[in-house]
């Protein structure tokens, strides 16, 4: 062979050597989505810390839902203005804003001259009737025998008639002002005006001030009875024909979005009762009312809420929404780790999740270890790094989690529609709270293995 020839045989071994270093450098340099830790093992110190949450895999129909918004209100018979027939001094009032009222009940008190002057009017109105039906009443017998004219029976009469109305509507005037009447027939006469409430509910304005003038028929107390509070939705033209009266509702308070969860989770429901046949102005949308069914909750007129009507009977697999994240362009989820259900290592939590797989030599049937690299760090099992986190509980107050990767659907109500890539148990613990220390953590435990 020359030397030429020899030369050759060099340099492409060389370069062949070269690439060869680069592809492992380059292999080496570039992470596998596959070894991120899984598995979280926490203190107790470390968990009464962070404040961890937890919640459950749900049922809910999101899935076969008709998203809508509106507000909160009540129906015009439980909501009342009261105001004074009459210009008044308010003397007293009896109640303040958010005090609770009975039908009937004496809310403020008023006074005026006119208001003496009107109970003199009907108690002079009184006297006049009574001497004109005794009038009447003779002229009557004298128009019966023959003895009188027909001129001034008929006068009599109308006087008679036109004293008896003008008294009726005295009478029907001081009603309105709670006057006792029988009373006031025996010449008694009060200076009070009596305001009072004309329904139950709670007093939600004042526009009266002790001693200040009330003008006559401008509303000084607005009452609103709470216990028959409803929701008006705007449900939009594409989804009109599938509202049915009768049809469950779920509700949310839409600036109050932790509402729910200081209630115990428990979910405001309602029921469709209503559903107008007109379009709101220009929206080309209708108003959809709702009755609320839950008594227990605090609601008032006017909050907006955001609100999901059960159109179908198709359930779905939801968790709340706070308990998914995303790494690596992944959706995932935490469990916690209940340590037993594995029977091939029933003393390691880490083993609570594994699944079946061919890649593991030393554990064959444990999908954990199917990307374990081989390290020295684990005495008990020598070849495999994952087992470097297995515990023969020795230690009762660690609490452990292992992400399980899901798939999002629909979020709505603070709810998020979720399907699992694996098969997880029926009664999982979800971490709603805390789940992105977990992933921190997690991403900390590797960079350290990385390091080691």
């Amino acid at each position: 062979m020359g030397m030429k020839a020899l030369l050759a045989m060099l340099c492409c071994l060389l370069i062949i050597g070269c690439n060869e270093k680069k592809e492992e450098s380059k292999t080496a340099e570039t992470p596998n989505e596959d070894e991120l830790t899984t598995f979280v093992e926490l203190t107790k110190e470390q968990f009464e810390t962070i404040d961890i949450e937890f919640g459950k895999v749900e049922q809910q129909n999101l899935s076969t839902t008709i998203k809508a918004s509106g507000h909160l209100g009540v129906l015009p018979q439980n909501k009342a203005e009261v105001s004074s027939y009459v210009g008044a001094i308010v003397k007293s009032i009896l109640v303040i804003e958010g005090s609770k009222v009975q039908k009937g009940q004496t809310i403020a008190i008023l006074e005026h001259p006119d208001f003496i002057k009107l109970q003199q009017d009907y108690i002079d109105a009184r006297n006049s009737l009574s001497f004109l039906e005794k009038e009447y009443q003779r002229q009557k017998e004298l128009a019966d025998n023959d003895a009188g004219t027909g001129k001034i029976f008929q006068r009599s009469e109308s006087e008679y008639n036109g004293a008896k109305s003008r008294v009726n509507a005295l009478a029907g005037q001081l009603r309105v002002y709670s006057v006792n009447m029988t009373q006031l027939a025996n010449g008694k006469i009060t200076s009070s005006i009596i305001l009072k409430a004309p329904i139950t509910g709670y007093i939600a304005k004042v526009n009266a001030s002790t001693g200040g003038y009330a003008e006559p028929n401008t509303a000084l107390f607005e009452i609103i009875d709470n216990s028959q509070i409803h929701c008006d939705l705007m449900v939009y033209e594409k989804d009109i024909f599938k509202i049915k009266v009768g049809q469950k509702i779920l509700f949310s308070i839409t600036n109050v979005p932790d509402y729910q969860n200081k209630k115990g989770g428990k979910t405001i429901e309602g029921e469709v009762f209503g559903i107008n046949k007109s379009f709101e102005g220009n929206s080309k949308a209708i108003s959809v009312h709702a009755k609320i069914k839950n008594e227990s909750h605090e609601l008032i007129p006017g909050m907006y809420v955001d609100a999901l009507i059960d159109v179908g009977n198709r359930k779905t697999t939801v968790v709340l929404s706070d308990a998914v994240f995303e790494t690596g362009g992944k959706q995932f989820i935490f469990i916690r780790n209940k340590i037993t259900g594995c029977k091939e290592h029933k003393d390691c939590a880490a083993h609570e999740f594994c699944k079946p797989s061919e890649n593991c030599a030393e554990h064959p049937k444990c999908e954990q270890h199917e990307h374990c690299p081989r390290s020295k760090s684990c005495t008990k099992h020598p070849d495999c790094e994952i087992h470097e986190k297995c515990k023969t509980m020795d230690k009762p107050d660690a609490y452990y989690f292992t992400m399980i990767e899901v798939k999002k659907g629909v979020t709505d109500l603070g709810y998020t529609e979720v399907s699992f890539t694996d098969d997880i148990p029926a009664d999982a613990i979800v971490v709603t709270k805390g789940a992105f220390f977990l992933l921190s953590k997690s991403k900390t435990s590797e960079e350290k293995d990385d390091n080691d």
